[in-house]
């Protein structure tokens, strides 16, 4: 249980971290893209673009000291319960808004990205939990620690990449759909013919 925590621990700091370097980066992006999402008030937009990286800031920092690291999964929760229910009203409302919460992006919101932050919520979740319930100072293995790394690291890049794996599975989506209504089209034109030819044929064989 202590590399799980650990796991979680490492996975939601390098993710809010690397959410908060991201937008700082591109202030520009991120507050170009709240201007879309009708569900925030528009005198909310402009301190949100310094508060939403700056609490991501916090949370990271607070994850990494022994501490407070109860605070910060706490706090990561609370974040992340946020972030999860106004991409759920987003994405309910049919809204094709894109969020620049890793840099620029094309790709709108959508399950994706609801399932990002429900995975995100999770481990954050899990990891206060873990703190709360175990005891004592653990017994620490490299083995177990590689594995906590590896872990955090596959979770890390999952989130951070969510529009490009959400943009290559539509993409896939899409073309199936497309193969599939070009297909149904042959097998109607198709049968059509056929049908103009049956009575074709049942013209001439009654002249």
């Amino acid at each position: 249980m202590p590399y799980v925590l650990l796991a979680c621990r490492l996975g939601v700091t390098a993710v809010m971290a690397l959410a908060a370097i991201s937008k700082l980066r591109a202030l520009s992006s991120f507050a170009a893209s709240l201007d879309g999402f009708e569900v925030v008030p528009t005198w909310l937009r402009r301190p949100l673009t310094v508060l939403v990286p700056a609490a991501e800031l916090l949370i990271a920092l607070l994850l990494t000291l022994p501490s407070s690291l109860l605070a910060g999964l706490i706090g990561a929760v609370l974040f992340c319960c946020g972030l999860t229910a106004f991409t759920v009203l987003v994405v309910a409302r049919g809204k094709r808004v894109s969020c620049a919460c890793f840099g620029a992006t094309d790709v709108p919101l959508g399950n994706w990205h609801i399932l990002r932050n429900t995975v995100l919520l999770t481990a954050a979740g899990l990891g206060a939990y873990l703190h709360l319930h175990i005891g004592g100072s653990p017994t620490w293995n490299l083995a177990g620690i590689a594995l906590a790394v590896t872990a955090a690291s596959v979770l890390t890049v999952l989130i951070v990449f969510t529009d490009d794996i959400a943009k290559i599975f539509g993409s896939s989506v899409l073309s199936g759909t497309q193969i599939g209504e070009g297909v149904a089209d042959e097998v109607r034109t198709t049968h059509g013919v056929r049908r103009l030819g049956g009575h074709s044929g049942d013209g001439n064989s009654g002249t």
